[in-house]
């Protein structure tokens, strides 16, 4: 019967890996044969910006310059999986409707994911940025860009123009656009009749048509990130709502979700942040109950659904995620100053990826009780080279 399962459901399982791995077709694979788990491969980064052309002083020694270098490792040091288990009551009650199908289909497809985040994260690291300032300046304000008939055709336009410009990127080919399908929609919006057909897209491992020299595709994994400005000390009773998990600053402390009223805005965010990254599960949690309460299991599963991390800078606290966030507040002295889709776009192949093992179903009969566990994993390595960086563009949306 084990096996009979295994059959029949492996290969729907990595159906499901592939189509939602859509940023396995930007990443770069050429060291996915070579490397193992715990392994890593080494590449030299050369400097040439001492290097001048200088004139020729016939009979005169020549002017040597100096050329840097910096090692880079990519490691294979990224291990996830997801577990979950089928009683043979269950399976037998269920008859042809396996319940495994379903489950296992969910499962799949949310490991699929959490690589695809972690594969789109890297778009931090590109050597330039894209935004509302790139529109007429060619110099990035930070401020992301609100869609629009005016903005989408400059983005469009300008984009490529950036790249060559900043890294001599003379050959524009084999160029690519990730977006999420709220962005796609608009830019759909207002260039139609570009060939774009985001209705089809799900069938294509994200490919929904060219935007001028690029192939667009659409995921739902890619970064995004918001930050909640504090002004001043937080005030009781007053809310932030992330993808509908709710924050509540209290002056006692005593209920799920809520963070303590300090004296200072930095004292704030780090209260906040404490309820963000805490992931014990338990109530208040030991030397905690001052400082924040945990949040209930099903708004902490929402939140690590979405790889949720938040961090403090004087009182500035930026959350990012994978997946548009939708976030708001009514903080009387506290304002969300950003909230950011990071696309990409630039050459396929920038970023190396290794995904050394993924394994779609791994099921192991249960020693203790009568049924099975059924484990999706992968092993990987992702890494931005700095060559690898000046191929491509943080390009900032607004999530609006």
């Amino acid at each position: 019967m084990l096996t009979d399962y295994m059959a029949a459901f492996d290969n729907s399982y990595q159906e499901i890996y592939q189509k939602t791995l859509v940023s396995k077709s930007v990443m770069n694979t050429r060291f996915e044969a070579k490397l193992k788990f715990g392994e890593s491969v080494e590449r030299v980064s050369y400097n040439i910006g001492a290097v001048r052309v200088r004139d020729v002083v016939r009979g005169a020694a020549s002017t040597i310059d100096a050329i840097t270098d910096t090692t880079q490792l990519l490691e294979i040091n990224i291990e996830k999986e997801a577990v979950f288990y089928i009683s043979d009551g269950e399976s037998t009650q269920a008859g042809p409707l396996n319940p495994g199908t379903e489950i296992g289909a969910k499962i799949a497809h949310k490991v699929a994911q959490d690589l695809d985040a972690r594969c789109f994260a890297e778009v931090t690291n590109a050597a330039n940025t894209f935004d509302e300032g790139d529109l007429t300046t060619g110099v990035s304000n930070g401020t992301p860009i609100t869609l629009s008939a005016t903005t989408v055709p400059q983005m469009t336009s300008r984009m490529s123009a950036k790249l060559t410009y900043k890294e001599n990127i003379q050959t524009a080919t084999n160029m690519v656009f990730a977006v999420d399908s709220y962005s796609a929609a608009m830019i759909e919006q207002y260039l139609m009749g570009k060939d774009i057909d985001i209705a089809g897209s799900v069938f294509k491992n994200g490919y929904a048509g060219v935007i001028r020299n690029a192939a667009m595709i659409v995921s739902e994994n890619l970064l995004s990130s918001a930050v909640m400005t504090f002004s001043g000390v937080n005030v009781d009773t007053k809310t932030i709502v992330i993808n509908g998990v709710t924050a509540t600053s209290q002056a006692t402390v005593n209920a799920a979700g809520g963070y303590d009223v300090k004296g200072t805005a930095d004292a704030a965010g780090d209260s906040l942040v404490a309820l963000l990254m805490n992931s014990d599960g338990n109530a208040a949690g030991t030397g905690t109950a001052s400082t924040y309460f945990e949040f209930t299991a099903a708004d902490r599963e929402t939140l690590d659904d979405a790889n949720l991390t938040a961090v403090n800078d004087s009182g500035v606290v930026t959350i990012t995620g994978a997946g548009r966030l939708v976030i708001s507040e009514d903080e009387t002295n506290g304002a969300v100053t950003a909230n950011t889709v990071h696309c990409y776009f630039g050459k396929r192949g920038a970023i190396d990826l290794v995904v050394q093992d993924l394994s779609p179903v791994d099921m192991r009969k249960t020693d203790d009780r009568r049924g099975t566990n059924v484990f999706s994993s992968y092993l990987a390595g992702i890494k931005t080279f700095t060559d690898g960086g000046k191929q491509f563009l943080n390009v900032k949306i607004a999530a609006v």
